[in-house]
């Protein structure tokens, strides 16, 4: 079964604040973007401002180029998972290993120009990967269908792997995500841009389940 795990993407501190206070009534994972304004042209809260909601496990997504250099700040947030990016320019293979030796979980991210193939001998290796299927660092936009190609192929590769979509999500484009075999739906603006926070994600969240 699938879930949801809202997305935090913020370039203040409070606009981090109000996106953690929307969905701490019903978040059971989230998703934290994290950009360092040059791999990706969007600048967020650095990690020294990041926070989650107690009790609630979520993944610390590193949209920067050498993430490698935060290691000690980003153990000390204690995130359930750390994805990087694979265009992203350091030594993958190393950075995974430390993870792993702090009992952090290892994702990666493909962007929508990157092709499965790629990454085919890296997936194995991995916990998690992220398709995205919209503009890296940037609330709402175009969502890219062609890209939800690369879940089969991914899972053809690593049938066990976790596989996320991020990127245009809303309740046409999860269904979507979810048909084509995803097992965790990012959202942001869909929840976020919502006049009721909750609702947007209990219907999401139904999509996944398969209950809707």
């Amino acid at each position: 079964m699938a879930s949801v795990a809202p997305t935090i993407n913020a370039t203040t501190p409070e606009d981090y604040a109000r996106r953690i206070n929307n969905v701490k009534p019903f978040a059971t994972r989230l998703h934290i973007d994290v950009g360092d304004g040059v791999f990706t042209d969007v600048k967020t809260v650095g990690l020294s401002q990041i926070y989650d909601i107690d009790g609630v496990p979520f993944d610390l997504h590193l949209m920067m180029n050498h993430p490698e250099g935060h290691f000690e700040d980003i153990c000390a947030l204690q995130p359930e998972l750390v994805i990087t990016h694979f265009e992203a320019p350091f030594d993958h293979q190393a950075f995974a290993k430390e993870l792993r030796s702090v009992d952090i979980k290892v994702g990666l991210a493909v962007n929508v120009e990157t092709t499965i193939e790629q990454v085919r001998d890296i997936l194995p290796t991995i916990d998690h990967l992220v398709v995205f299927t919209g503009k890296l660092g940037h609330n709402g936009g175009e969502f890219r269908a062609d890209c939800l190609e690369k879940i089969a192929q991914a899972r053809a590769i690593s049938p066990d792997l976790e596989i996320a979509v991020d990127g245009g999500l809303n309740q046409v484009t999860a269904r979507q995500a979810i048909e084509a075999g995803a097992n965790l739906l990012d959202v942001g603006s869909f929840i976020h841009d919502a006049e009721d926070p909750e609702i947007a994600y209990i219907a999401v969240q139904a999509i996944a389940e398969g209950t809707s």
